[in-house]
């Protein structure tokens, strides 16, 4: 780029993309560049792995520092108790719990 006086300045763009994801936004209309937020990628973040179940699913997941990681997440389907009487309410009571 030519200056007005004659010299000559040159422009360097950089562009990397973070290793950890970053979930926060920050918009600044200043003339500085903000790096608090690069700096803390920086920073060793244990990793934690977390499966949870419940009735409807499981879920395998992972979290390091503010970001997770879904691994695999998958549902189930399980019969739902009944209020039917008679001689097949064991039947149904035992047909429930096999499929748990």
């Amino acid at each position: 780029m030519l200056q007005d006086d004659g010299k000559t300045t040159k422009k360097l763009i950089y562009d990397f993309e973070p290793f950890k994801a970053i979930n926060t936004t920050i918009y600044k209309c200043d003339n500085k560049f903000y790096v608090e937020e690069l700096a803390d990628l920086l920073e060793h973040d244990s990793v934690y792995g977390f499966i949870i179940v419940d009735g409807n699913g499981a879920l395998y997941a992972t979290l390091q520092g503010n970001a997770k990681e879904i691994i695999h997440h998958f549902k189930v389907s399980l019969p739902k108790k009944h209020k039917k009487g008679g001689q097949s309410s064991v039947r149904f009571a035992r047909l429930r719990v096999e499929k748990r």
